[in-house]
């Protein structure tokens, strides 16, 4: 078996393996990438105007012969793996040859398709097939068993790959200190020992100092703020992020209190709802009410929507109402919301909570919603949890598992992976490394 990491080894996001067996290839994700050459957020539309093969000569897609529709000369892969549905492991899909199957979770392919009706990254999944958490499946010459794991994005998976007596675990995204540990510890007892390469992401490296607190934690934090604010909440956080909209909700609950979402947070959580029992807009979860931002949903009717404008209309609340009881509200909001803000009255002197990764804090939409709130003399709380494992984590992983070797990936410190085992082989991008 030979593994090639086509973009990820001293790189967070924009992951994408090819693994090779004797008569078969298979892919592992393809996504797109978090910053540019530079160190700044990766912008697509800094590309808008190539062509397929022009995005590969500029390495913004990944060079792996067979993988693109316009690729007639090289064998398509067997099949390519989604790990969960985070752009930067998904994000180039529409490029794909449409002769490869995806396997995927249910949800995960659901989420797929409702950002891409809300958000820029367009693309259909029509060849496909939806795994299940601990049930193996073949492909090509692999036996490939997927692993639910514990991850801010929902239906996350990592996976046991077998062939030619071989075997490797590719960790995908994960953590252990979310709302889904069970499923974590399900992994580390029903993956097997000794196996022959850990593809191990490590995001945290590097960022040791930060506090891994649990999601328990957080909601404790929010519920603190929200039982003694005076005034409308507001909070900033993704919308695919459902044990953080679980924690807000949980804590609206407790400080008994409205939790406002847009009508784009209220459909992901109409998706997840069919996975798990999760909050969503219904008669079950009277307390939840649905805004809808103007320009949203302007553009939504524009494209001829409405039906998704229509799906939680009976759970409106109007910018009036939430002036009239913004004392006993919860809202979530984004940059794009600013002038429907703009119509909701006495804002000031109420509490801001920022519940993401601080580095967005750099990006100039978040810097004009920060200097909005700071107009309003609004109260800021960075509460956050990160969706990666820790430190001690990761070696419970190495522990249990025993590989032969780790290889990291999805890491920007590489070098690091010393304080977890001493087998480490460090690749470069492209470099194909075979398991002997």
């Amino acid at each position: 078996m030979k593994i090639t990491i086509h973009r990820g080894t001293h790189e967070i996001g924009g992951s994408c393996v090819e693994v090779r067996s004797a008569n078969s290839r298979i892919i592992i994700d393809i996504g797109m990438p978090l910053v540019n050459k530079g160190g700044e957020r990766f912008d697509f539309k800094d590309y808008e105007g190539l062509s397929g093969p022009e995005l590969v000569e500029k390495k913004v897609l990944p060079d792996v012969p067979g993988l693109y529709r316009w690729d007639t000369e090289n064998k398509t892969p067997d099949g390519i793996l989604i790990s969960h549905a985070h752009i930067d492991h998904y994000g180039f899909y529409n490029y794909l040859n449409e002769d490869i199957r995806f396997y995927l979770g249910e949800a995960s392919q659901r989420i797929i398709g409702l950002t891409a009706v809300f958000t820029s990254v367009k693309g259909t999944i029509t060849n496909y097939f939806n795994f299940r958490s601990g049930k193996p499946l073949t492909c090509g010459d692999f036996t490939i068993t997927p692993f639910l794991m514990d991850h801010s994005a929902f239906d996350a998976y990592a996976f046991l790959i077998e062939a030619d007596r071989k075997s490797i675990i590719y960790s995908g995204d994960f953590r252990e200190h979310g709302r889904k540990s069970k499923a974590f510890y399900y992994f580390l007892a029903k993956a097997p020992s000794g196996i022959d390469a850990l593809l191990l992401e490590g995001t945290m490296l590097g960022r040791e100092v930060e506090k891994t607190k649990t999601e328990k934690e957080i909601e404790g934090e929010i519920t603190e703020i929200t039982g003694r604010s005076k005034n409308i909440v507001l909070m900033y956080t993704s919308s695919q992020n459902i044990d953080r909209l679980v924690s807000f909700y949980r804590a609206s609950l407790r400080s008994n209190k409205l939790f406002v979402i847009d009508f784009y947070t209220a459909h992901v959580l109409d998706i997840v709802k069919d996975y798990g029992k999760l909050p969503y807009p219904s008669k079950n979860f009277p307390n939840i009410r649905v805004m809808f931002p103007y320009w949203l949903s302007k553009r939504i009717s524009d494209e001829g929507r409405q039906k998704l404008l229509y799906k939680f209309r009976k759970y409106k609340i109007e910018k009036k109402e939430i002036s009239d009881q913004r004392k006993d509200i919860m809202m979530l909001v984004r940059p794009s919301m600013l002038s429907d803000l703009e119509r909701i009255d006495s804002l000031e002197n109420s509490d801001f909570i920022y519940s993401m990764w601080k580095g967005y804090l750099e990006e100039n939409s978040i810097k004009r919603m920060l200097e909005y709130t700071r107009g309003k003399n609004m109260k800021f709380h960075n509460i956050h949890t990160g969706g990666h494992a820790d430190l001690k984590t990761l070696r419970k992983v190495t522990q249990k598992l025993k590989p032969k070797v780790i290889i990291p990936i999805h890491t920007l410190h590489p070098d690091k992976y010393n304080s977890i085992c001493d087998d480490t082989v460090i690749l470069s991008d492209g470099e194909c490394y075979d398991i002997q």
